[in-house]
């Protein structure tokens, strides 16, 4: 299940945040006094010590930390969704598994 693919970066450098309910732009105003984590179903190194309040203030201060981080978090949610998807394939679950994905991505959380 190896790929090549620079989407979580090159969408990290533009404040674009994946996240289990959709994509959100961390330049976005309403995230200035949102001190909840990028997503608060990752348990990345990110989500569990910045909020988005303080990754808005980073991006919007030009501060290339900011795409650093959200970039890792980007690829930390990548690897967790690889791994999800091959432990429901092992289990026979795929379909409901993405079904379910599907669902919550849908739900959106668009910002």
């Amino acid at each position: 299940d190896m790929f090549d693919c620079v989407m979580p970066t090159r969408n990290g450098r533009t404040g674009s945040v994946f996240t289990s309910r959709g994509k959100l732009n961390i330049r976005n105003a309403r995230f200035a006094a949102d001190t909840s984590p990028l997503d608060d179903d990752c348990n990345c190194s990110v989500c569990r010590r910045y909020s988005r309040a303080y990754l808005r203030h980073l991006y919007q201060a030009g501060e290339m930390t900011a795409a650093t981080l959200i970039s890792h978090h980007n690829l930390a949610f990548y690897l967790d969704t690889m791994r999800r998807v091959r432990q429901s394939i092992k289990s026979g679950e795929f379909s409901r598994f993405k079904k379910d994905f599907l669902t919550r991505l849908s739900e959106g959380e668009s910002g």
